[in-house]
C-alpha cells in the first residue's frame, strides 16, 4: 500500500466507474456531506453501481498524488487538468 497522507488509508471514499475499473485518473475531488468523492471530472457515466465505495488506500495505490489534497476541508472541491498537474481548492457549489 502506498504511504497515506490521510489520517486512515483504508476510510471508505467513493468513486466513479472509470476510476475503479482504472480506466481515468481522478480529476476532481469533492468532500460533500463528510463524505469523499474522488471524480474523473467526464459526464459519460452510464454504470446503474456507480458510485463505488472503496478504501482511499486502493486510489493511492494507483496514483500517490492525490495525498495532495489530503487537507481538503469539508464541503470543498479541488481540481486538476492532469495527473500530476496542481490542484485548484474552491468551496464547493452546494
Amino acid at each position: 500500500m502506498a504511504s497515506s497522507k490521510f489520517k486512515d488509508p483504508q476510510l471508505g471514499v467513493y468513486c466513479c466507474g472509470h476510476m475503479f475499473r482504472r480506466e481515468r485518473p481522478a480529476l476532481l475531488v469533492a468532500r460533500e456531506d463528510g463524505d469523499w468523492q474522488f471524480l474523473c471530472g467526464s459526464v459519460d457515466h452510464s454504470d446503474p453501481l456507480e458510485p463505488f465505495h472503496i478504501s482511499v488506500g486502493v486510489l493511492l495505490d494507483v496514483d500517490p498524488t492525490l495525498n495532495q489534497i489530503a487537507d481538503l476541508p469539508p464541503e470543498w472541491e479541488a481540481e486538476r487538468a492532469e495527473i500530476g498537474g496542481p490542484w485548484v481548492r474552491t468551496v464547493g457549489t452546494q
